[in-house]
């Protein structure tokens, strides 16, 4: 029996299963790491701790296995820029997706380019969260100038083999990439002023990049013939473990961010730009998404503003009417993604009143996450991208007062889909290239399985719901802006 990893490095944690080749998972692991919050908008993390948690997860699984460990799949956070040198030194903490300090720099790439000209390239907004602003901040305030600019998943791979690849979901992430020619965009690389040569080089997500080092073999109880693919990012690799990685599913990956998107077999742009136009972690294939707001990471800000724990936070929110008694939360804590894009947005309670409480407080939260995943969903349906069913994965998938509220709101069945998805999306990924699939969607069909929860819309609450969802898009409205000044 031969078996395949499949590694997720979030935010919070990094998620690893091991799986047979008769489809069985056979070990998870995970390990924490912490992110840092220097100042406003700013949210780095130190590489060594991404390493040493994935040390730590492939030693745990490793040691379960019962035969040899062919192939590793990493998915990892998406928009982040790792600064190094030649030997793959860290220069600076990691600038991780939820970070907004390159604002000015993403009003450079406005000025030279336009946001309009923008998005026809690439797909995505000109905005602070993805990866170019990002490495013109690295570039402008490094002491060193570095030898590589490396998203999250290449520098795992790179720890693991010494080469450095991306794929193209992460690289259509990176504002500098052509999303429809999928290369990068030398008006893009020029306007930024960004060599290539700092940047990966781009391959599928299922090519194999190299071999497992021998000394990283060692320490983590690999055997020296192991191979790595180039992989992608977390929200590429959950859509395929939540049964996205073709046309026809949308998924909801309720992590510490909650991006909302599906597959397309062409480039669909929105003339709304509210979701934005990736590859996908499937070969010729696209990921139309909105990559995510602050939803799970909404959740912990309050737990740690109430000094609870964050399954006290449902608790209590299932205390509370729908609605909230009219307090109304912005999930904008590091900028907006829904219902529009504004990068200086900050969250925002609105309507308090001195019969709140915590619970109204937790709710609330709860609610403002589900208005924005319902500004995602209806603008897919409009763009004829959506269907009656909302797959939803991650952390969040565990709430069922959340996944209920869910299906209230977009008024559509809701189904909780089985497992780590991102790990298991990366581990799709391996097994093809280990040639237990032909490709990546058989994977997905053969080892992610929705499971048999599934939620209904009560329509006895929707009129609260529409009322608070309409209450919430009044207020964003009536602080847009401000949030400029």
């Amino acid at each position: 029996m031969s078996f395949v990893i499949g590694c997720d490095i979030g935010t919070q944690s990094t998620k690893g299963i091991l799986v047979a080749d008769d489809g069985r998972v056979q070990a998870v692991a995970s390990a924490r790491h912490r992110v840092r919050f220097q100042a406003s908008g700013w949210a780095e993390q130190d590489q060594i701790e991404w390493i040493r948690a994935l040390a730590e997860v492939l030693a745990e699984l490793t040691a379960q296995a019962t035969g040899p460990v062919s192939h590793i799949g990493i998915a990892a956070q998406v928009d982040g820029v790792a600064a190094t040198d030649q030997d793959l030194t860290p220069l600076s903490p990691a600038i991780i997706w939820m970070d907004r300090r390159a604002a000015s720099f993403a009003d450079v790439i406005e000025q030279k380019v336009g946001a309009d000209r923008v998005f026809a390239v690439t797909g995505l907004n000109c905005d602070s969260s993805h990866g170019a602003p990002k490495m013109m901040w690295l570039l402008d305030r490094l002491d060193r100038r570095p030898a590589h600019l490396l998203p999250p998943a290449s520098v795992a791979t790179a720890w693991l083999t010494g080469e450095i690849a991306q794929d193209h979901a992460n690289a259509s992430s990176s504002m500098l990439f052509d999303v429809t020619g999928r290369d990068w965009s030398e008006e893009l690389l020029e306007a930024c002023g960004i060599e290539p040569e700092l940047l990966p080089r781009v391959v599928d997500s299922i090519s194999v990049i190299g071999q497992v080092l021998p000394e990283v073999a060692a320490e983590v109880g690999l055997g020296s013939s192991c191979q790595v693919i180039a992989g992608t990012g977390d929200d590429h690799a959950a859509a395929v473990g939540a049964g996205a990685a073709r046309p026809g599913v949308v998924a909801d990956i309720t992590g510490t961010a909650e991006p909302i998107g599906t597959a397309a077999d062409r480039p669909v742009f929105d003339a709304e730009r509210l979701v934005e136009t990736h590859a996908h972690a499937t070969p010729g294939i696209w990921f139309i998404e909105n990559p995510g707001f602050v939803s799970g990471g909404s959740v912990m800000w309050v737990a740690q503003l109430l000094g609870i724990d964050q399954p006290a936070v449902f608790e209590l929110a299932a205390e509370a009417p729908p609605g909230s008694k009219d307090l109304v939360f912005i999930p904008a804590l590091s900028g907006s993604t829904a219902p529009r894009w504004n990068e200086r947005a900050r969250g925002s309670f609105t309507g308090a009143s001195m019969d709140h409480g915590r619970p109204e407080w937790c709710r609330a939260v709860l609610e403002g996450c589900t208005f924005a995943l319902r500004d995602s969903f209806d603008r897919l349906t409009e763009l004829g991208l959506a269907n009656s069913l909302l797959h939803v994965t991650g952390g969040g998938a565990r709430s069922e007062l959340w996944l209920q509220m869910k299906a209230d709101v977009i008024g559509r069945e809701v189904r909780v889909v089985k497992g780590e998805s991102a790990a298991l999306g990366a581990s799709c990924l391996a097994a093809v290239a280990a040639g237990w699939f032909s490709d990546v969607a058989a994977a997905a069909d053969a080892l992610a399985a929705a499971s048999d929860r599934t939620y209904q819309p009560d329509p006895t609450r929707a009129p609260a719901y529409d009322e608070a969802y309409h209450t919430y898009r009044a207020v964003f409205d009536a602080l847009d802006p401000t949030y400029d000044r």
